[in-house]
């Protein structure tokens, strides 16, 4: 698996369980984001996702240290960008901790932070050919999230 945390692609659910978990864990929650085939009431055929990427990466990083500091857990995170089409994943996280409860409150505190802090922005490709970019949000810092 890629030391990075913005890909160029989708990404492969599969590489981000096979790694090992530490082994003082255990539990493991994880979350995939995908890209779905409609949104308010338009068909979608895909999306392409924008980032500035030196901010965005350390981004991702700020979020899996911060994760780890608040819950005491393990935590990886990465986004995907560029072209991803229906049912493609765009997003993951992968929480290892002690016990259950940490992992899945980090887990959702990591994917609203990445939609919160990361400078990723979404271009949604149309099923009539037709484009547009979704409105975003003012991004916060990590550690405000």
């Amino acid at each position: 698996m890629s030391a990075q945390r913005l890909l160029q692609g989708p990404l492969q659910v599969a590489d981000w369980l096979a790694a090992p978990a530490p082994a003082d864990c255990g539990a493991l929650a994880f979350f995939a984001g995908t890209v779905r085939n409609q949104h308010e009431g338009r068909a979608v055929s895909g999306m392409h996702y924008h980032a500035y990427p030196a901010l965005a990466e350390a981004r991702l990083l700020e979020i899996e240290t911060e994760a780890a500091s608040r819950f005491g857990v393990y935590c990886r995170v990465a986004h995907a960008v560029g072209e991803l089409v229906v049912g493609d994943v765009s997003v993951v996280v992968v929480v290892h901790a002690p016990h259950r409860a940490a992992s899945f409150d980090a887990c959702r505190w990591a994917i609203d932070t990445i939609k919160q802090t990361i400078p990723i922005w979404k271009e949604e490709r149309y099923v009539d050919s037709s484009s547009r970019f979704l409105e975003g949000q003012i991004l916060k810092d990590v550690k405000d999230a």
